[in-house]
C-alpha cells in the first residue's frame, strides 16, 4: 500500500491552488498527509462532521488548532473559510466511500485548505473532481 500512498501524496501535491490536504479514514488513520499535520482529536471531528450540521457549523473545523468558520453544510460536502479579505483561506471536507477500503473503513475524508485568491468556486469542485478521480465516491 505505501506504493499507492506515495502515489496519493504526489497528485495531492499537484493540485498547486491548494494550500495544504490531507486524506484520513472513518477510523483516524491517516493515508497521507500534505501540509495539514491534523491534532488526533481535530480528525476524530471530522470524522463526525457529518452527524450533526449544528454543532459543526457552530464549532467551526480546526487545523493545528487555527479556527475557521463553516459556513456551508452539504453533504458529502462541508466548506467555510477564516481571515479577512487580505489575508482569507478557506476550507473543504469531502466524505468519500473509498473504492479500496482498508477493514473496516465505512469512508475516508478529503481535507483541503487554499488561500486566497483561491475561492470556494474554484476549489472544491478540484476537491469533488479528485476524489472521484483518485479515491472513489463522493458520499
Amino acid at each position: 500500500m505505501e506504493g499507492r500512498e506515495d502515489n496519493l501524496l504526489d497528485k495531492l501535491k499537484e493540485e498547486k491552488d491548494w494550500n495544504n490536504s490531507c486524506i484520513f479514514t472513518s477510523t483516524g488513520e491517516v493515508i497521507v498527509d500534505n501540509g495539514c499535520s491534523l491534532l488526533e482529536d481535530e480528525i476524530e471531528f471530522y470524522t463526525k462532521a457529518f452527524d450533526d450540521r449544528d454543532t459543526t457549523v457552530g464549532n467551526g473545523f480546526f487545523v493545528n488548532d487555527v479556527h475557521f468558520d463553516v459556513h456551508r453544510f452539504h453533504p458529502p460536502l462541508i466548506y467555510g473559510r477564516r481571515g479577512g479579505p487580505e489575508d482569507g483561506e478557506g476550507i473543504a471536507l469531502a466524505r468519500v466511500v473509498p473504492n479500496n477500503p482498508r477493514g473496516d473503513e465505512e469512508y475516508w475524508y478529503l481535507l483541503i485548505t487554499y488561500l486566497l485568491p483561491i475561492l470556494s468556486a474554484k476549489a472544491v469542485p478540484q476537491m469533488v473532481d479528485f476524489s472521484n478521480n483518485n479515491l472513489g465516491e463522493n458520499k
